[in-house]
């Protein structure tokens, strides 16, 4: 029987390890291992055997990690920062700012009353849907897409970020994070024409038809015209916003749109009727308090000026 170096080596070294043990158990008795052919033998037959399965195991390990890796891998979810574009719409990065709408205002409201009972705004939602189909359709932008940023920016009319709903900024005007509010508006007619303004803003040379009441036209405007216009609604990613997915989330709100079905709209009915109840009754203790203040408010008692004048003016 022929042994490699390697094989050489090891039987040496267990035959050195067990007279090393010998002599440290018995010092006084001690006297070198006699190696035999059978000796070697032995020896080097157990460390094949061992060597063989040793090679099993080690192919084991090294097979188990490989399907365990593979099963994972089916339950890996999508890389953070990635987006789940399945659903939406065919060649969406291509669809324009401009253009008909193909969600309905019913369709559009009952998205909103189906995923905040209690949306927080200055009118009812059927108003505020209604302001975007009349601002958007004037300037030819499209209505659904333009209400679906709206839902997008504001959490389906619920504020939970910087912006209050007193406000009526209804897409991020002059938000920056960290707690800037932003831009003001008195009226939800004003906030909604400022939403559309500042797209116009974005995607055309020419000026809206209306006032301009977004204070922040004229910069973006300006900006736009030396980096060039935006018309498709994927061209607001990292421009409108920094995120990379801002359009694919307008555009998913704007397919969960035309997604409802009959027994949605059902539902989206009996939501609405509900916050009507809510909407009107708080809106009737409004107008008691109002009433009320009259009542309590004291009687305004003119200065001399002010008789004087009242007198002048009973005279003629």
């Amino acid at each position: 029987m022929k042994f490699n170096k390697r094989t050489i080596t090891a039987i040496t070294l267990a035959c050195l390890t067990a007279f090393a043990a010998s002599a440290q158990a018995s010092p006084r008795a001690v006297t070198p291992p006699k190696i035999t052919k059978g000796t070697v033998a032995t020896a080097a037959a157990k460390i094949v055997k061992n060597s063989i399965k040793k090679a099993k195991d080690d192919k084991a390990a090294a097979t188990k990690p490989a399907a365990a890796k593979a099963k994972a891998a089916k339950k890996t979810p999508a890389k953070a920062g990635t987006f789940n574009t399945k659903g939406l719409p065919k060649d969406y990065k291509k669809i324009g700012i401009f253009g008909e709408a193909k969600a309905t205002p019913e369709q559009a409201a009952a998205l909103i009353y189906l995923n905040n009972p209690d949306p927080q705004l200055n009118c009812s939602v059927d108003e505020l849907v209604h302001l975007y189909w009349a601002e958007a359709g004037r300037e030819g932008v499209r209505e659904d897409l333009a209400l679906a940023q709206a839902i997008v920016e504001t959490g389906f009319f619920s504020f939970r970020g910087d912006v209050k709903p007193e406000q009526n900024n209804f897409c991020g005007l002059g938000t920056t994070g960290g707690g800037v509010e932003g831009e003001y508006f008195d009226e939800p007619e004003i906030g909604v024409r400022a939403h559309i303004q500042h797209l116009l803003a974005y995607t055309t040379q020419k000026h809206p038809s209306t006032d301009i009441v977004d204070p922040r036209y004229e910069l973006a405007h300006a900006i736009r015209m030396e980096r060039g216009i935006v018309d498709t609604w994927s061209g607001l990613n990292g421009t409108w916003a920094m995120g990379s997915h801002y359009c694919e989330k307008i555009m998913r709100t704007y397919q969960n749109m035309l997604d409802l079905d009959k027994h949605d709209l059902k539902e989206a009915e009996k939501a609405k009727a509900e916050y009507l109840k809510n909407y009107m009754g708080s809106h009737k203790d409004e107008d008691k308090d109002k009433d009320k203040d009259k009542e309590t408010k004291p009687e305004h008692k003119l200065t001399m000026r002010e008789r004087v004048e009242k007198i002048l003016k009973e005279g003629k």
